[in-house]
């Protein structure tokens, strides 16, 4: 029994991971206004920040259409018995309803199973990689799926926005509280629990953000792995990936990780993000 891993490109994986794993990602779609672009393809990383800092209009996502689940998973026909498809929180994005109308339209042509990881970014990433480890060694779809719960029920994700007018404009969180946000001069850590966004801690200046986000990494007690999540400042990522090397086996880094364009739409210029999965 072959089975095959579907995410989307809001898990925030490394191409080259999911090359080696065997990870088939559909694209959301980010806009510029009228210009679309598939996440992740057709526009990097480097150019969407810096269209978001340096123009007026404010960048919007949509959700992957079921024509490309549909392709995605005809894709794998004849290669898999079974595909398990990870993905984004429902909560948050469309992107699962997509993915599950399109594995009723391919019907019996093959099993695929859905999965709600109730995250973002490689606050399930690291779930869709277990999973495809497992899919890589001959497991079955069951070990797969009990392999990505695993991940997920040991995972932490702390995120601290510098503004949350992105948010707001987004859609993932009420104006009004990002207005209030705004006016106090918050620089609110933010979380996910059941698949929502919301509020962690509120602190008042970004460096005592950095410090209050490295207390709850040592409160997740000792790691299996880790990754920093970053939009535009790449050296804080780097300086705050080095605290936390502590926290992981010997010989093992903390994963830096730019937001992809589509996740970092709604958080901004100025993102600082970890993800922890505890031992």
């Amino acid at each position: 029994m072959t089975v095959r891993i579907v995410t989307d490109s809001g898990s925030d994986i490394p191409s080259e991971v999911c090359s080696d794993l065997g990870i088939v990602v559909v694209p959301l779609t980010v806009s510029f206004g009228i210009d679309s672009y598939r996440d992740g393809i057709d526009l990097a990383s480097e150019e969407f920040y810096r269209r978001l800092v340096e123009e007026d209009v404010m960048p919007t996502t949509s959700q992957p259409s079921v024509g490309s689940f549909v392709e995605a998973y005809e894709s794998l026909q004849g290669s898999a018995d079974d595909v398990l498809s990870i993905h984004v929180s429902s909560k948050l994005s469309g992107t699962l309803n997509s993915a599950t109308q399109a594995a009723s339209q391919v019907g019996q042509k093959a099993s695929i199973q859905l999965f709600d990881s109730k995250q973002v970014s490689m606050g399930f990433g690291f779930s869709v990689m277990a999973a495809a480890t497992v899919a890589k060694r001959g497991g079955t779809v069951d070990e797969a799926v009990a392999a990505a719960q695993s991940v997920l029920d040991r995972t932490s994700v702390y995120v601290l926005f510098d503004t949350l007018k992105y948010l707001a404009k987004g859609g993932r969180m009420r104006n009004a509280q990002a207005l209030v946000g705004t006016v106090l001069q918050i620089k609110p850590i933010l979380t996910l629990d059941d698949g929502e966004i919301i509020t962690q801690q509120k602190i008042r200046t970004f460096r005592k953000g950095v410090q209050t986000m490295g207390q709850l990494v040592e409160q997740c007690g000792a790691l299996e792995s880790a990754a920093v999540l970053y939009t535009t400042e790449q050296s804080e990522a780097h300086n705050f990936a080095d605290s936390l090397k502590t926290n992981l086996p010997s010989g093992t880094n903390p994963w830096t990780i730019r937001l992809s364009p589509a996740i970092g739409t709604h958080g901004g210029p100025g993102v600082l993000g970890v993800v922890c999965v505890s031992t």
